[in-house]
């Protein structure tokens, strides 16, 4: 069994859970870093803590994980602002 893992509630979480709702992915699992309470299912998504994802995740055979890829102003190309000339 594949477990397919959103890392954090981020602006891409509902895009993720669309994209693998339209492959038909099962197993949908959203780590909150900012709740500790007991995991909940709403709409075939299981919300979970950080805590709580070693526990739960343990189970399955393969884990795929989705995170969300932020750029900031200057960090592009060979990212030359970091580089001395």
């Amino acid at each position: 069994m594949i477990a397919h893992v959103i890392l954090g509630i981020t602006i891409d979480t509902k895009m993720w859970i669309s994209v693998l709702k339209l492959q038909n992915s099962e197993n949908i699992y959203v780590i909150d870093y900012e709740y500790f309470g007991e995991p909940i299912l709403s709409n075939e998504v299981i919300y979970i803590s950080s805590l709580d994802a070693k526990k739960q995740l343990t189970k399955y055979d393969s884990i795929s994980f989705y995170k969300s890829m932020y750029v900031y102003p200057g960090m592009d190309g060979k990212m030359s602002s970091l580089y001395k000339k």
